[in-house]
């Protein structure tokens, strides 16, 4: 692993498509960043990408990161688009 130490406004360059700017660090320490790469380049939190491999695997999904999240992103929507049971009993 590098490792940098950058000051709020500088830059870190990856590659040819990305860079990584420290917008700020506030005082407990938090470090906000911002990514400018092209769209075709997925970023994700490490720690969301785990929730939806387990939420997949729980699923019976085993799928690769690419399309782990759109299982995911599906099984939301549904979850999102299905009646409620106050909807129900209001249809009948």
């Amino acid at each position: 692993m590098l490792t940098l130490t950058r000051e709020v406004g500088e830059k870190i360059v990856i590659g040819d498509d990305v860079v990584v700017t420290v917008l700020s660090v506030s005082e407990n320490g938090r470090v906000r960043v911002g990514i400018e790469a092209p769209r075709q380049i997925r970023i994700d939190r490490a720690e969301v990408l785990e929730r939806v491999r387990k939420e997949n695997m729980e699923a019976g999904e085993v799928a690769s990161d690419r399309h782990a999240f759109a299982a995911y992103a599906a099984r939301k929507a549904n979850e999102r688009s299905a009646p409620s049971a106050e909807e129900l009993a209001v249809r009948r």
